[in-house]
């Protein structure tokens, strides 16, 4: 299987990711798209802004940095590797700590609708019991 092929369109700058050249047509202007003179991991490790202004300065004429030797070496261990985006990784944990919170607080609402319905079930059981029999 082909690896995906990062495009660009000199026009009006959208980029995708094809496998083959032929459909690498821009969606609004209709014209082909160009290359991208960078891997697709490699693009898709970098944030959104950066790729922005990467295919403006492609556009704009101005060569974008090639990757060096030592990246391009070690691009296959980077992509497994999460260490690199701290932000990122504290963002998640944080996000993950205030949804567990929330799971534990729902939880013990249910625990106390539980106990509720437990309570009152035991009452009307024990009211039908002692009520008399016609």
């Amino acid at each position: 299987m082909r690896e995906l092929t990062v495009y660009y369109c000199k026009k009006c700058g959208r980029y995708g990711f094809y496998q083959v050249a032929r459909n690498a047509v821009c969606p609004v202007c209709q014209i082909p798209m160009s290359i991208f003179p960078m891997s697709y991991q490699y693009f898709m490790d970098l944030d959104y802004t950066l790729r922005d202004q990467l295919i403006s300065e492609q556009i704009a004429g101005i060569p974008a940095a090639a990757p060096s030797v030592v990246q391009r070496i070690t691009e296959e261990d980077r992509k497994n590797n999460s260490r690199g985006d701290v932000a990122g990784m504290k963002a998640q944990y944080d996000a993950l700590v205030l949804e567990n919170r929330r799971l534990h607080q729902k939880n013990a609402e249910l625990e106390e609708t539980i106990v509720w319905m437990h309570d009152m079930i035991w009452d009307l059981t024990l009211k039908l019991r002692e009520a008399p029999r016609p």
